[in-house]
């Protein structure tokens, strides 16, 4: 799967769809506009120019936000060097809806997490296409 940021000049191919999607609402994903996927990077390939954003209310973030450096559309996520692991998050909106058609689609109650616990989510599961929309 192949999507790109709205004005075409960064494109991210994925192996493979998410096994789900995140909707997630802190204050972050809420104003990127990131609907996530999540993948290790040897499962993402990235092609043109993105600019990294770090959140500010946080002393040590734990993501790098990724944008394209002309049109501003928020792409993916990369973890930064105050956390461990291999996993990125795509942005699952530069992919056209019928390629998501039946994900599962998950709204994460980012608001009020702060990773301590198990994420809460704030309506019930649903699927792309069927009752959520990107």
């Amino acid at each position: 799967m192949i999507g790109h940021c709205h004005c075409g000049r960064v494109a991210v191919a994925i192996k493979s769809a998410p096994e789900y999607i995140n909707l997630c609402d802190c204050s972050l994903c809420l104003k990127s506009g990131g609907a996530w996927g999540y993948f290790t990077s040897p499962e993402v390939s990235i092609e043109g120019s993105t600019t990294g954003y770090r959140r500010k209310d946080y002393p040590e973030p734990a993501v790098e936000i990724q944008f394209c450096a002309d049109c501003g559309t928020t792409t993916h996520w990369i973890l930064t060097e105050n956390f461990d692991g291999d996993r990125m998050g795509v942005n699952m909106r530069l992919f056209e809806p019928n390629e998501l058609e039946g994900i599962e689609a998950r709204t994460l109650d980012g608001r009020n997490w702060f990773g301590e616990t198990e994420p809460k989510h704030r309506r019930p599961v649903g699927k792309i296409g069927h009752e959520v929309f990107l």
